[in-house]
């Protein structure tokens, strides 16, 4: 099967300076140039009248990448790129088994890229039912256009189909033929049609209950890097390909948890 290609490109703003003219005159009545004029100024006057930045005090300027920001001082974006293309049982030695409600021929790998929380861009991979996979590839499309950071995203084999150990490494995953947490009926992920996002950022709380450990240092949602939030870029990116957000149910709080039946 032919893998399928998307392209997407951040589109960045272009802002300029200018020295103010009455300071030019002042320093040829003086007899003084700009340069030593400025030198002498308040503060204020000398940020005015600086030369605009070259590429390289641009790049030294530029802030730390956080969710959604983008400033003219940030570089472009390489292009986002994903590809979807057919798994077989042996590229799921752990999450899948006879018995789970689909098959390995129903589900597709879905290879992209994205932004991970030191700013640098990534690859990374989630298995997901076929049908969901276009439209989990244009999500993680709208997430690196809003520079929605990603800690990482692998297979849950990975880590021996362990979602404990892909939790406690804050990895991105979708497909994992399991019971729901505190339960025996099957998951969500069993289907291939959720996918839990940045976990250590957006915990699973129930009571005293946090999953993973490290989540309990954001169990108060504040903004940060990689924290989904009501209403932001990530949850907009799910809810317009159908998918629900846990951290709406009111029983208990899955922050990391997107899924198309609401599960």
């Amino acid at each position: 099967m032919r893998a399928r290609h998307l392209d997407y490109r951040a589109v960045m703003d272009d802002r300029s300076r200018s020295a103010p003219t009455a300071l030019a005159g002042l320093a040829g009545l003086a007899g003084l140039s700009l340069l030593a004029l400025t030198a002498c100024a308040p503060a204020g006057a000398a940020d005015a009248a600086a030369v605009p930045a070259g590429p390289a005090a641009a790049a030294q300027d530029a802030p730390a990448v956080e969710r959604g920001a983008r400033s003219a001082a940030d570089p472009q974006l390489p292009t986002y790129t994903a590809a979807i293309t057919p798994v077989g049982a042996a590229d799921l030695p752990a999450s899948w088994r006879p018995g789970c409600p689909v098959g390995p021929q129903q589900l597709r790998l879905v290879t992209f890229t994205h932004v991970d929380l030191a700013g640098r861009v990534a690859t990374g991979r989630l298995v997901v039912r076929e049908d969901v996979a276009q439209p989990v590839a244009d999500v993680l499309g709208d997430l690196y256009a809003a520079r929605f950071p990603i800690a990482q995203a692998q297979p849950v084999d990975v880590f021996g189909g362990s979602d404990d150990a892909s939790m406690a490494a804050n990895n991105t995953s979708a497909f994992n033929c399991r019971q729901v947490t505190g339960g025996t009926r099957f998951s969500e992920h069993s289907y291939g049609t959720a996918v839990d996002l940045n976990p250590v950022q957006n915990p699973y709380v129930r009571g005293t209950t946090v999953l993973p450990e490290a989540g309990r240092a954001f169990v108060q949602r504040t903004p940060a890097p990689g924290v989904v939030l009501a209403g932001d870029a990530a949850v907009r990116a799910f809810a317009e390909r159908g998918f629900s957000w846990g951290g709406d149910w009111s029983s208990l709080k899955d922050y990391q948890h997107f899924s198309l039946s609401g599960d």
